[in-house]
């Protein structure tokens, strides 16, 4: 009589999606990186869900808990613009303040953006500590 297949292969299946859902770490630009540097780690950073990489890489140790659920592919990074009127209105009014554009598609995202369809976005950086650091969620 055949034998059925029985937990033991749904428990390798679970085992395996955990595996591939578990957060992975990435490499943390060092302190003296560009901001475009900053910005494909920060993205890497949400992709692999590495708390540790977004709190070091955001201006205020956050982590940005509603992208987590997401994946970003970052389709295009355009050099930072250095315009005093980024910062206007911000909390960093006077600091070194740029923004990064970039292209993204985001998937898994939780119907704010669109689903699987390139948009523009950008990233407001602060200059801390002689470290780039991203503030706020991004702006669209």
């Amino acid at each position: 009589m055949p034998r059925s297949a029985g937990p033991v292969p749904l428990l390798v299946l679970a085992l395996t999606l955990a595996a591939c859902s578990a957060p992975q770490p990435i490499e943390v630009p060092p302190a003296d990186a560009e901001p475009t540097a900053v910005v494909e780690a920060y993205v890497a950073a949400i992709n692999a869900r590495d708390r540790d990489a977004l709190a070091t890489l955001s201006e205020d140790g956050a982590v940005p808990e509603p992208w987590l659920g997401t994946r970003i592919d970052l389709v295009e990074i355009d050099d930072p613009i250095d315009d005093p009127v980024v910062s206007a209105g911000t909390r960093h009014d006077g600091e070194a303040v740029v923004s990064v554009p970039v292209q993204i598609v985001v998937h898994g995202g939780d119907g704010s953006m669109p689903e699987g369809k390139q948009m523009g976005w950008g990233y407001l950086l602060v200059q801390q500590g002689g470290r780039w650091v991203v503030f706020g969620q991004g702006t669209g």
